[in-house]
């Protein structure tokens, strides 16, 4: 990412000029697709556009506001937040390109890219934390030209359940480890290891909304040695177990 070194003249210029952030902020109602927040210094909500607060099922602004993660969020998700937001406010430094699985109202997962910057004081200090989220799309086909990658995106999405091994990928489409681990994450912002992970839990969500198997059998058929491996990788990346979720968005 390019680091921003200061605003230019013109731009100091500008900002003095400027009477009010009021129609800033109404600029961020009219985003679409993005979610904008801005927390303060204990973490409570004190801003956030509808495309944030639709997404949690709230109706307005202010049933959110004044509270934090803990009130919104699931216990695993709003204890990565808040550490998050705690070292963006200690080190006054941003965090960006940050791909995070979150569910939609209907518990199917979908993976979002979030960044999120301190907000400085004119004493230079942090005094919050605001940031946006988006849908992350980039592991789209669509986005890369790079055909060997494409190779590797397809092959994992049809072998996640097997586990394919990298290198086996790598001398498959004629380039090294290392250089398929370099151009897969220019690509789509993941390690291979990491999109197979995910390629097996949206598998799993799958299979637990839609289908009666038991979960010891999916546990099986998505290539975990037992049931309470595939327990512990689900929730600490979906947050509840599968039974859980079974429980909360399966058909029945």
């Amino acid at each position: 990412m390019k680091k921003t070194t200061g605003f230019s003249i013109q731009q100091k210029h500008f900002l003095k000029e400027i009477q009010s952030t009021h129609s800033f902020i109404s600029m961020l109602y009219t985003l679409e697709d993005i979610s904008f927040f801005v927390k303060d210094s204990s973490f409570s909500l004190i801003f956030a556009n509808p495309h944030f607060y639709q997404r949690l099922g709230l109706k307005s602004q202010e049933e959110l506001l004044g509270k934090n993660d803990f009130e919104l969020f699931p216990e695993p998700l709003a204890k990565k937040f808040r550490k998050d937001d705690e070292w963006i406010i200690r080190k006054s430094k941003p965090m960006t390109g940050l791909v995070e699985l979150f569910l939609n109202l209907q518990g199917i997962p979908a993976w979002y890219l979030t960044n999120k910057f301190p907000i400085i004081n004119k004493k230079g200090q942090s005094i919050g934390v605001m940031g946006i989220v988006k849908r992350y799309e980039k592991d789209s086909l669509n986005l890369t030209r790079d055909t060997k990658i494409e190779t590797v995106i397809n092959q994992l999405r049809e072998e996640s359940v097997n586990a394919p091994s990298i290198n086996r990928l790598a001398s498959e489409n004629g380039i090294s480890h290392r250089q398929l681990n370099r151009r897969f994450k220019e690509a789509t912002g993941l390690t291979p290891q990491q999109f197979m992970v995910r390629s097996r839990i949206e598998k799993a969500c799958q299979r637990l909304r839609e289908t009666e198997n038991s979960i010891t059998d999916i546990a099986y058929e998505l290539g975990f040695c037992d049931q309470s491996a595939f327990t512990a990788q689900f929730r600490k990346r979906m947050t509840l177990t599968p039974k859980k979720y079974r429980e909360q968005y399966g058909r029945g």
